[in-house]
């Protein structure tokens, strides 16, 4: 009994642990993380793209030291959330009645297991909230107050709503970037993971979710083939399964990631406007498992960054604008 107490006691010292607990990662030496920070008519402050960029060098380093995709999707996200300077978490969009409602998920590739919430009052990050109810419950996603005061007990971290919204405190309009959050990571484990948080968009009905917790929709990670964000109006990609759409056109059509993120995008930004004057533009981040990377938008603008192993960080608007104004 000694001797295995002893042996495990030597792996602990030599093998470092994350946020979660998980072991660190060095199968290979690839790793990968993309982000975004939502669509943009054609403006957008330096300093969200500064943040980015060191938000990711945070985020290399991890992952260079063995850091779990999921961990690091949690880890960017968060940060984003907490930052003030997205649709999402501390700064998320009022809807019609004035108060925010938000909604996230994240999925794990190794086992596509995933969590998310939906229409949260008082949490004050909704990507944690949707990996308690991932890794704690029989469920993938919890909804409105009952939900929150399940994800509550599980741990989630509330705010006082009129003391920590700052678009709720400060009455502001709608931006003109519609900053949802969103995170792909492929691991030194070479498993991928993904997430997505938003305040959806403003006046939008109370109650409304968008795609941002639905799994196939606003998120998706499958190991050995791609994990993505979305970011845009949220019923086209639940009505299309946008990230999930391009995984399948990767795993059954042989299509490149950067082929197959085109393709759900194009076929979304040909739908025409809906009843709510609204169009099927938006854009999404993704990585494969080679450590390709994908931000893909109808849009003019994309915010978004990525590193890697092989790339430092770097941050964006618009790469691969191929669109409409």
């Amino acid at each position: 009994m000694l001797k295995y107490i002893a042996a495990a006691l030597m792996l602990s010292a030599a093998t470092p642990v994350f946020a979660q607990g998980s072991p660190a990662c060095d199968a290979q030496e690839t790793f990968a993380i993309i982000v975004h920070g939502g669509t943009s008519s054609g403006e957008v402050r330096q300093e969200r793209l500064d943040f980015i960029e060191t938000m990711l060098a945070e985020r290399r380093a991890d992952l260079a030291d063995g850091a779990s995709a999921l961990d690091m999707v949690e880890a960017a996200i968060v940060a984003m959330e907490d930052s003030g300077l997205f649709n999402a978490g501390k700064a998320a969009i009022t809807n019609a009645q004035g108060f925010v409602e938000t909604d996230a998920s994240i999925m794990d590739g190794r086992d596509l297991d995933a969590g998310a919430v939906a229409s949260q009052l008082r949490i004050r990050n909704p990507i944690r909230a949707a990996r308690l109810v991932m890794e704690n419950t029989r469920h993938v996603m919890m909804v409105g107050d009952r939900g929150e005061a399940a994800v509550t007990a599980l741990g989630a971290e509330t705010v006082v709503p009129e003391e920590y919204f700052t678009r709720a405190i400060e009455k502001v309009k709608e931006p003109k970037e519609h900053g949802t959050v969103g995170a792909a990571v492929l691991d030194r484990c070479g498993d991928l993971a993904a997430g997505t948080s938003t305040g959806g968009y403003d006046s939008k009905i109370p109650g409304r979710v968008g795609d941002s917790p639905i799994i196939g929709a606003g998120v998706y990670a499958a190991n050995g083939i791609m994990a993505g964000s979305a970011t845009g109006h949220g019923e086209y990609f639940i009505r299309h399964t946008a990230i999930r759409s391009a995984a399948a056109r990767m795993e059954y059509g042989g299509q490149s990631l950067t082929e197959a993120v085109r393709a759900s995008i194009d076929t979304m930004d040909a739908s025409g406007t809906g009843r709510d004057g609204r169009d099927g533009r938006g854009g999404i981040v993704a990585v494969d498992a080679d450590g390709n990377f994908a931000a893909v938008h109808s849009t003019v603008g994309m915010i978004h960054g990525m590193a890697s192993d092989e790339m430092a960080p770097t941050a964006d608007m618009t790469n691969d604008y191929r669109g409409k104004p």
